[in-house]
């Protein structure tokens, strides 16, 4: 029984997964145990494309901090790279709640009314971004505007 338990315990291990995760699909490992380890561990797996496991840990973040509003913002960019732009804008909205100044979920925000085909409504999250001088934030989603008429002319 124990060498069945250390086999187990062993292939989890290697494929970087746990068993005692707040819930299953995430790619925290056995160490990860705060909000700010799952919400790491879901950046760096939504930096992979590896957009389901992102959004597991992003919810595991978020049940250990319900006010996590860079998981929420997270939540919403996962879920639109995986097509559910309407579901996308729901965390969007509660991260823009929770920090009404945040130009991450701004730019996100108007990335997602892009994919929707709304270009009205992305440059008005562009114009909030540079009234709240947010350049950096406001150049990136400048630069998927421009793309998307680019693209549409």
């Amino acid at each position: 029984m124990a060498a069945f338990f250390l086999l187990v315990a062993g292939s989890l291990f290697a494929s970087g997964r746990s068993g005692g995760s707040a819930s299953s699909g995430g790619g925290g490992s056995a160490g990860t145990t705060t909000a700010l380890d799952w919400y790491t561990t879901g950046y760096a797996a939504a930096n992979a494309g590896k957009y389901s496991d992102a959004i597991a840990d992003f919810n595991n973040a978020i049940a250990l901090k319900a006010d996590y509003a860079e998981a929420y913002n997270m939540l919403g960019y996962c879920t639109r790279k995986m097509g559910d732009v309407a579901k996308a804008f729901t965390y969007y909205d509660k991260a823009l709640k929770l920090k009404p100044n945040f130009p991450e979920a701004r730019e996100y925000y108007g990335e997602a009314y892009l994919q929707e085909g709304n270009l009205a409504k992305a440059v008005q999250q562009y114009i909030i971004l540079v009234n709240g001088n947010n350049r950096s934030n406001a150049s990136e989603l400048l630069d998927q505007i421009d793309a998307y008429v680019n693209k549409n002319a």
